[in-house]
């Protein structure tokens, strides 16, 4: 009998090379290792640069101390400081011209505006701290026709802020006695604007 010799054609599975393989892997390395490197430099020139900045900073700030320094120099401090207290000593002075009240001008005033059939007597003159102050007088005049008139005088009067006139008697000699009260306008007693005022207008 003859001999019969089966022979199979499936081809085998040719390997995969290994020089493929590791040819893809080391591109992979290659790739991460250049953009850790990039990162790398860019935190490194990032950090030199914000150093350098801050170097020139600090520079700068040294020498406009420097500079403000010898300009303080240069100032004299021994006249600077004398300076300073003598614009204390000036402040202090105006503050109390511009709160100091005069009496003077309230006796002006009364001299031109009584009459001359009345006088009066008990000045009495109340000025408290941020109050207006009060005049109040004890009066004597002639008659009753003159004490309407004098009410009439120092109703018109501006300085003089409700005016009043009270308790009204007579005395032995017929003579009418009474009261006055008011309140005197601020502008009248401050001593800058009426007595400095007064003194530069007539120079």
């Amino acid at each position: 009998m003859p001999i019969q010799i089966q022979t199979s054609f499936v081809p085998k599975k040719t390997p995969l090379s290994t020089s493929s393989v590791s040819a893809g892997g080391g591109r992979s390395v290659n790739l991460l290792a250049i953009i850790s490197l990039s990162i790398f430099f860019i935190i490194v020139g990032l950090s030199a640069t914000v150093f350098f900045y801050k170097s020139s900073l600090v520079n700068s700030i040294m020498e406009m101390d420097a500079l403000l320094a010898a300009a303080k120099k240069s100032f004299e401090p021994e006249f600077i400081d004398e300076a300073a207290k003598l614009n204390i000593r000036i402040e202090g002075a105006r503050e109390l011209l511009n709160s100091h009240r005069a009496l003077s001008p309230l006796f002006d005033l009364l001299e031109k505006k009584t009459l001359e059939n009345v006088r009066f007597q008990d000045f009495n003159f109340m000025a408290a701290e941020g109050k207006d102050a009060t005049l109040s007088m004890l009066g004597q005049a002639r008659s009753f026709n003159a004490v309407a008139l004098q009410s009439d005088v120092f109703g018109a009067e501006k300085a003089f802020k409700d005016p009043v006139f009270s308790n009204f008697t007579l005395n032995e000699s017929g003579d009418v006695i009474f009261n006055f009260r008011t309140t005197i306008a601020a502008e009248l007693l401050h001593y800058r604007e009426t007595v400095l005022g007064a003194a530069d207008t007539t120079n």
